[in-house]
């Protein structure tokens, strides 16, 4: 049961796929997969976060949430920006090969889930349903259902990332990368001006 929730929940479409989708358009697989090791490891460090009462800390800080909100919905909004300028610019040039290094891609991904505190809530509101109701938890049962979530989460995370970079031949074609750049950042300005709004 717990495994069917964690997968739908990390398949619906978002900021993660689409920051995976566009990374294997401009750069590859292996870059995809280094931003995908990110992306899992802030999905990662919200759990532990959860585990020792940090997240719950967070969440009864109005102005502590507030502000990890804005900061994470700006960082959105400017990478939403700059996908957008590169659809711009690829319209007079061919599409040029985005070259971070082995550590810019992964502190991207990492960047774009240790700034969603809605993943944070998701461990305080959704996994303790799970949590055996006869007795009292304990940490051992929550690690157990982070140590599902985790997995679930990296096993569709790094399966999307292999895939979507083995198609890194088709998806940079300029027409094809001008297209997924165009999509990508209007959805990553989208979620991130939405994010701020409900802030």
């Amino acid at each position: 049961m717990l495994s069917f929730t964690a997968a739908a929940v990390v398949i619906v479409p978002g900021p993660d796929q689409a920051l995976l989708l566009q990374t294997s358009a401009a750069s590859g697989r292996p870059a995809a997969v280094r931003t995908a090791g990110g992306v899992v490891l802030g999905i990662a460090l919200w759990g532990i976060a959860s585990v020792v009462g940090l997240s719950a800390l967070l969440v009864n800080d109005s102005v502590a949430f507030r502000v990890v909100s804005v900061v994470g919905a700006a960082y959105l909004i400017w990478l939403g920006i700059m996908a957008l300028r590169s659809a711009i610019s690829a319209a007079s040039a061919a599409p040029k090969h985005d070259d971070r290094g082995r550590t810019g891609f992964f502190l991207r991904g990492l960047l774009v889930n240790c700034l969603n505190p809605k993943i944070g809530l998701f461990y305080l509101a959704i996994l303790p349903q799970f949590l055996p109701a006869s007795a009292t938890s304990s940490v051992g049962d929550e690690l157990m259902l982070f140590a599902i979530y985790v997995t679930v989460s990296a096993l569709w995370l790094f399966g999307f990332a292999f895939a979507a970079g083995s198609l890194h031949p088709i998806l940079n074609r300029p027409r094809v990368r001008r297209s997924l750049d165009s999509v990508v950042g209007v959805i990553l300005l989208g979620l991130g001006v939405m994010a701020l709004v409900g802030v």
